[in-house]
């Protein structure tokens, strides 16, 4: 979260704060792009961890003559911070 922190602080910086003219170049919409760039970095490193377990059994039926069968669980956890 700290790279989302200093990027949104560059481009306010940039936008808000640098009075030169660069040729080729215009500081504002970098600098939008980098608060922008930031802020999504911010947003994704809030969601949180998120973790899938996969339990596999095989189940034997009650009648011998009965193929056994296997039956999958899918558990998901987030981890929210």
């Amino acid at each position: 979260m700290g790279a989302g922190v200093f990027l949104a602080v560059l481009g306010a910086i940039l936008t808000f704060a640098v009075r030169v003219d660069a040729p080729g170049i215009n500081l504002k919409v970098v600098g939008v792009i980098l608060m922008v760039a930031g802020g999504a970095i911010i947003a994704y490193a809030r969601r949180g961890t998120r973790h899938e377990r996969v339990i596999t059994r095989v189940e034997q039926p009650d009648d011998p003559t009965a193929p056994p069968h296997t039956v999958q669980h899918v558990i998901r956890d987030v981890d929210l911070e």
